[in-house]
């Protein structure tokens, strides 16, 4: 598994970073040799346009990679345990795996709309924020940013898309508002939800895939404690705490453990189509009813 940093060279306006910077990211780059930069892709609020830069040097610079995927900066991410439970899908095309929620894209302003933990709840926040007549995408499911895995072909298939290219093109040049701040995993799921054939992210679920707490009370938000089924925890602040969650998850999962299937929350689309209404509200599930 090979890992990489991703940092953009240019500032949010697209000057060049302040020499004394970009000094210290060049040597560090060189030290360490994990670092991808990226020249003229600005460091902004949201890692969007890193993102996409990402996935369209990996499916190059990985020819011979099955999976592409992308983590963020604050997540711990245990990666043997992500190997052994990404082997099932070897061989398949069309891979799309993470935890998700649901909302629709507004693509001429740059914004989410709608963003809700389901689809029903989507469904009803696309009224609520006027989704549709204001030019919005969706509602469709989406891989938090936490963790994104795609197939090589998945993502090969998505970087030499026209809306691909034309979207990256106007977020970077867009440096005063509308200009791209949020939502980066829902763009990665626009797209994808854009595909021909019936592709829609995995769940594999919060218990997985979590945002990181110690004391958690509620179980219907996706902060959850470290368990034996943790894969990634989100927004472990700094070293201390990251060490802190690999002890952790090491002391709750031994060898046999890691080498345990974890099984996924939504399987296939047939699956998630069958379950309430979700197929009056999900277009996708009108390739199931006919049979794709």
């Amino acid at each position: 598994m090979a890992a990489k940093f991703i940092v953009g060279m240019r500032q949010s306006n697209l000057n060049k970073l302040p020499a004394r910077l970009e000094e210290q990211v060049r040597g560090e780059a060189r030290s360490h040799t994990d670092m991808l930069l990226l020249e003229n892709v600005p460091e902004r609020k949201s890692p969007c346009l890193k993102t996409m830069a990402w996935y369209r040097y990996a499916v190059h610079a990985y020819p011979g990679a099955t999976f592409i995927a992308k983590t963020d900066d604050d997540a711990y991410v245990h990666t043997v345990k992500l190997e052994v439970n990404m082997r099932p899908f070897v061989g398949q095309r069309w891979v799309y795996v993470g935890s998700t929620l649901w909302g629709a894209y507004i693509t001429k302003t740059f914004e989410p709309c709608a963003r809700r933990l389901g689809p029903m709840m989507a469904m009803g926040g696309m009224t609520e924020e006027n989704c549709k007549p204001r030019g919005a995408i969706g509602p469709y499911p989406y891989a938090v940013g936490m963790l994104q895995v795609l197939s090589h072909q998945l993502a090969s298939w998505m970087v030499v898309q026209e809306p691909y290219t034309t979207f990256e093109r106007r977020a970077t040049a867009a440096t005063r508002p509308p200009m791209m701040d949020q939502g980066e995993d829902m763009v990665i799921g626009m797209f994808i939800y854009q595909h021909p054939e019936p592709v829609m992210p995995l769940h594999w679920g919060w218990d997985k895939l979590h945002d990181l707490c110690f004391l958690c009370t509620r179980k219907d938000q996706i902060w959850r404690p470290i368990t034996y089924q943790s894969v990634v925890a989100h927004h472990v602040a700094n070293d201390i705490i990251i060490n802190d969650v690999h002890r952790n998850i090491t002391a709750r999962c031994d060898e046999t453990c890691v080498n345990t299937l974890l099984p996924f929350e939504v399987k296939s689309l047939e699956d998630l189509c069958s379950r309430g209404q979700i197929r009056k509200v999900y277009s996708k599930c009108a390739a199931v009813a006919q049979g794709r």
